[in-house]
């Protein structure tokens, strides 16, 4: 079908089921630069001992998990946007519970705390977003 013969609403429709969720990918990525942050700063005060090494493969594995988030966000995957939901649930949980309990950081603990809520807000609210697009994309194929 030509774009000549399509109705303003059809041109609308495709547009709104083609475009890229560029927000949230941003908004996941701005994450995943918190997240470095975060490990830089943590691995720099905590002490040396077991942890570390358990510390560097976890966020190995979450800086990982945040980008292939942010390029499966970006086309619609609903259950991406709950894992990166997820992340930002537990970087909230581990700045209250693992980093005063397990890591004991004596330096740096406002860099570590303003990584770690940055982070966490800026999954939470890409995941909202991601959600009400989803929604919305949802309806118009219906």
């Amino acid at each position: 079908m030509n774009t000549a013969e399509m109705s303003v609403q059809e041109k609308k429709t495709r547009i709104t089921l083609y475009k890229k969720d560029s927000a949230s990918y941003a908004l996941i990525l701005l994450a995943a630069a918190a997240e470095f942050v975060y490990v830089v700063n943590v691995l720099d005060a905590m002490p040396v001992s077991f942890w570390t090494g358990i510390t560097v493969m976890v966020n190995i594995f979450l800086l990982f998990m945040l980008f292939t988030c942010a390029v499966k966000v970006s086309a619609y995957h609903k259950r991406w946007t709950l894992v990166s939901i997820c992340a930002g649930v537990y970087m909230l949980l581990r700045q209250f519970i693992l980093v005063p309990l397990v890591l004991k950081p004596v330096e740096r603990e406002t860099v570590i705390l303003l990584a770690n809520v940055i982070g966490a807000v800026l999954l939470l609210f890409a995941g909202y977003v991601s959600l009400g697009k989803i929604a919305r994309r949802d309806r118009i194929r219906q």
